[in-house]
């Protein structure tokens, strides 16, 4: 059995081990958190896993294995080894390629899975992984980049950001963010369980918002959209854009509704006030009326009340 030499960093930690199935490392940190510190996970193509759980420490485990065996086959994991690193107030976890090396070979996997204490605000980065992220992270703010993964977030922070090149979002929340906003350039976004102000683009993918109570903006080049309000204050700013798919807007009953809806190919319905024609609408509004501004290029619009 070959052993590469490990660095010493962290608290628990194994080395590379070359095996007759391939190469593997495993290796593990432990921080020691404080309020106000920032959890930070870059990986290359590492599926990440994040829970929160009780406690005051941050877990890490960086598992990284080929099944090809062989010189070009360590060299590759090597240039993967993790590095654990607290800069200022960031707790750092990094799995990323650092060197040049040219090992086009099949076969290499990565996850991170880290544990973490509620309080924290989060970043997680992967240029080719999906991102999981679990439990009640309490006021903290929430941010995760996947370039080709999807992002899936179950539990409750003050905001969320996420964003993905190719791969859907889904979110759903215990408690309303007080701030979403979802950019997937090819993949839809789903949010249950609301937010104060929401804003999704997708390049093409459809967009299904829950439980909202305030501002929202969305656009769709391809792709329908919805989203539904459990209440909105006076004045609320609403916009939605389809390029090609169907608008549908659901608001709560007796809302005062001003602006405009306009379609290029498709019908418009509304439950609120207003003056109508074939692919125009305007809004009758009214004192604190929410102002709604929604377009489509090919498909309807449907304003409604529920």
């Amino acid at each position: 059995m070959k052993m590469i030499r490990p660095l010493i960093v962290g608290v628990l930690l194994t080395a590379a081990t070359q095996t007759q199935a391939g190469v593997e490392l495993r290796q593990e940190h432990v921080f020691e958190a404080r309020p106000g510190q920032k959890v930070s996970i870059e990986a290359t193509f590492h599926t990440v896993e994040v829970e929160v759980v009780p406690g005051s420490t941050v877990r890490a485990v960086v598992e990284i294995t080929s099944a090809s065996s062989g010189s070009k086959a360590e060299r590759a994991v090597e240039e993967l080894r993790p590095v654990f690193e607290e800069k200022g107030d960031t707790l750092l976890i990094r799995s990323v390629r650092r060197g040049g090396w040219g090992w086009s070979g099949g076969g290499l996997r990565g996850r991170v899975v880290v544990t973490m204490p509620s309080g924290l605000d989060l970043a997680v980065e992967s240029s080719s992984g999906s991102i999981t992220v679990a439990g009640d992270l309490g006021d903290a703010a929430a941010r995760c980049s996947a370039s080709s993964g999807s992002v899936t977030v179950r539990g409750a922070m003050r905001e969320l950001a996420a964003d993905t090149s190719s791969g859907a979002i889904r979110v759903t929340v215990s408690r309303p963010l007080d701030r979403f906003t979802a950019d997937a350039s090819s993949g839809s976004v789903r949010l249950s369980g609301g937010a104060h102000d929401a804003f999704a683009d997708t390049s093409s993918g459809s967009i299904d918002l829950d439980g909202l109570l305030g501002d929202a903006g969305m656009s769709a080049s391809s792709g329908s959209i919805e989203a539904r309000w459990d209440s909105i204050p006076a004045g609320a700013s609403v916009k939605a854009s389809a390029s090609s798919g169907s608008v549908t807007l659901t608001l709560p009953p007796g809302t005062p509704v001003a602006g405009t809806a306009d379609t290029g190919s498709g019908g418009i319905r509304s439950d609120f006030k207003g003056t109508f024609e074939r692919r125009h609408a305007t809004f009758a509004g009214g004192p604190g009326a929410v102002q709604v501004r929604v377009s489509t290029s090919s498909g309807g619009v449907s304003v409604t009340s529920g």
